[in-house]
């Protein structure tokens, strides 16, 4: 029998997203022999080596930030005159983050160990069929632990998923008989390297594209040796990976679903999900382009007749083009927003078709998506002339 091993990487609060993949493969009933993870990919693994599906979703659905790290906050008296943020946290967040990084080497992780305790079970985990794997670096040498379950010293496999956690500096090492152990994204936040080491057939990778490094390598070895791999990574931003939000962890469950299942032949598309056999992959490429620049939610899986149902209503709250001082190109890319520059394209292709600027070559380097969609929506024939005609 082929063993199936599902990789999943580091990625803090985006850890959601694998419990979307999770739940696809149980859906789709596909087998996990092997579970290897680096950081909350080292917890969704614990969970998964349990077998505890409904145990990780209700974790997840109610993680919020002060539950897994200890940030100690000012109630918002110092920052309150701050309305910017820092790559995805608000002011106040990352200065929370910065103080207990200057005083403390990180924040403190006594949510997240309450967490494991909670819900990891050692007992489960050792006489589980399924293998788990995690990855951890001491520091500060920076020396590699490429551990199982077994590897391990009983008691002590909650410690080391916690250590494979510890995303320093952003929180502190955590020690274990006296060496500090850091997060193990440092070396492999993505540990393909395990699963070969358990012989696995067929690999499912999960990327979160957090901070990390990724063995290319070991990659690249999967891909020459194993019968199938498969990496699977959102095309959507999952969030800052240091705050944890109850309302985005459920858009990202969903998303890592999708993906999971388009990534298995079940549905098909990139960022948005189409049902099987709606769209020709052309009329895919347009189809893309319009539901995002229209802000479609990603989270709908779109027959074509509801997709078009929902392009007219987003097109109906797009305002006419002001297209009165538009004499280029450049000044449409200029004055235009995405959604407003796509009708203007729109109404160029209507009134003068393959003699347009926008039909020649050297237009779709410049406005590729807009020309797609604009394409899509006239051959789909969804735009009024009202829609396009600017003032």
């Amino acid at each position: 029998m082929e063993k199936n091993a599902l990789v999943l990487s580091g990625g803090g609060s985006r850890g959601g997203y694998e419990i979307g993949v999770w739940q696809a493969l149980r859906e789709l009933g596909v087998p996990i022999h092997i579970v290897t993870g680096t950081s909350v990919g080292a917890l969704n693994g614990a969970m998964v080596a349990q077998d505890d599906f409904e145990l990780a979703v209700d974790l997840w659905k109610e993680l919020e930030t002060h539950m897994v790290f200890d940030l100690e906050s000012d109630g918002g008296k110092d920052t309150g005159r701050f309305d910017f943020e820092i790559a995805g946290m608000t002011a106040g967040e990352a200065i929370a983050y910065a103080k207990e990084i200057l005083t403390r080497g990180g924040a403190g992780t006594s949510g997240l160990e309450k967490i494991v305790q909670r819900y990891v079970s050692e007992e489960k985990i050792r006489g589980s069929d399924i293998k788990l794997g995690v990855v951890t670096v001491e520091f500060p040498t920076m020396k590699p632990h490429y551990l199982f379950a077994e590897d391990i010293p009983q008691g002590k496999l909650p410690d080391y998923i916690l250590a494979s956690a510890s995303c320093f500096p952003a929180v502190q090492a955590r020690e274990i008989d006296g060496i500090r152990y850091i997060d193990g994204g440092y070396v492999d936040v993505m540990p393909v390297e395990l699963a070969l080491k358990q012989g696995a057939d067929n690999i499912i990778a999960v990327h979160l594209e957090a901070a990390g490094f990724v063995r290319q390598d070991t990659v690249e070895l999967a891909e020459e040796t194993a019968s199938k791999v498969i990496i699977i990574k959102s095309h959507w931003d999952l969030g800052n990976f240091l705050i944890f939000d109850t309302d985005n962890t459920r858009r990202i469950i969903r998303l890592g679903y999708l993906d999971t299942m388009k990534a298995f032949g079940v549905f098909e598309g990139k960022k948005f999900t189409f049902s099987k056999g709606e769209l020709t992959p052309h009329q895919r490429s347009g189809a893309e382009a319009a539901a995002r620049i229209l802000k479609l939610d990603p989270a709908v899986i779109y027959k074509k007749t509801q997709l078009h149902s929902h392009l007219r209503s987003a097109l109906s709250k797009v305002p006419t083009p002001d297209i009165r001082d538009i004499r280029t190109p450049e000044d449409a890319r200029r004055k235009l927003n995405e959604a407003t520059l796509m009708l203007y394209i729109a109404d160029r292709l209507a009134e003068k078709g393959s003699d347009s600027f926008f039909a020649g070559r050297s237009a779709f380097k410049l406005f590729k998506e807009e020309i797609l969609a604009a394409d899509y929506l006239l051959v789909n024939e969804l735009l009024d002339k009202k829609d396009i005609k600017g003032k």
